[in-house]
């Protein structure tokens, strides 16, 4: 077994993971949008799983609200744009691995543009219009989209692997951009929840980049953490959605 392959030696004594799991991992790359909680944590753990290539997109900054759930940042990170530093972060956990940054907010022609680039999205924002819009731009170019949100002490992950006419997207379960979603900002958010949100979003990544199935296509779980309750939901193909599946 060579260094590299060393690296991950723990990934292959999983009974259904082999060097060429591991080679498929490295051989993908992942767009993350939003650098809060949740984008830090689940970029750390893809990072440290050798996705050859991540890229980083927030125009926010550091705030000092930020530093109990997303933990990449410090202090002397404070208004510093999200995914710069971030970027400069992370490359010391796993030099191996192309990582860019984007610190501006994306049109639809420039998002179609790396989507089409990239293996699969993960939406880790707090903004239901940008939601939308992934979602779209992700069923056009049939590229996975994992979505994953953190409020009070509840996790939310959804799947869409896109590959299907018969699936329910995103744009099935919310029809507007004005509709009257919760957020943490709005409802507060326990931090450790953040990064639950975030090891649970880059495991079902890991998951689609190895070709393995989900039980979370087209459905959202919801973890209770201080309950201990988790819901799954199915999310329907609806006849009103105006989105081409």
């Amino acid at each position: 077994m060579n260094k590299q392959f060393h690296r991950y030696s723990a990934h292959l004594r999983l009974n259904d993971f082999d060097e060429n799991s591991q080679k498929l991992i490295e051989d993908s790359s992942i767009l993350i949008i939003g650098m809060g909680g949740i984008g830090t944590i689940a970029s750390l753990y893809l990072v440290n799983s050798g996705v050859g290539k991540i890229i980083l997109c927030d125009y926010d900054t550091v705030d000092i609200s930020n530093l109990p759930r997303q933990i990449l940042f410090q202090e002397d990170n404070l208004n510093q744009n999200k995914a710069i530093v971030a970027k400069e972060k992370l490359h010391h956990f796993n030099p191996n691995v192309l990582i860019e940054s984007i610190d501006k907010k994306l049109n639809d022609s420039e998002l179609d543009q790396i989507i089409s680039e990239v293996s699969l999205v993960i939406d880790c924002t707090d903004n239901i219009q940008t939601r939308l819009q992934l979602n779209k731009i992700c069923i056009k170019n049939r590229k996975p989209m994992i979505m994953a949100a953190a409020i009070r002490y509840e996790c939310h992950i959804a799947v869409f692997r896109n590959d299907s006419l018969i699936d329910g997207c995103l744009n099935c379960l919310y029809q507007s951009d004005e509709e009257n979603i919760e957020t943490c900002e709005g409802n507060g958010v326990l931090s450790t929840i953040a990064g639950s949100a975030g090891i649970m979003a880059a495991t079902e990544a890991l998951k689609i980049l190895m070709g393995q199935d989900t039980e979370l296509n087209s459905m959202i779980s919801i973890f209770d953490l201080k309950n201990n309750i988790n819901q799954l939901l199915k999310i329907k193909k609806s006849n009103n959605c105006n989105i081409s599946h």
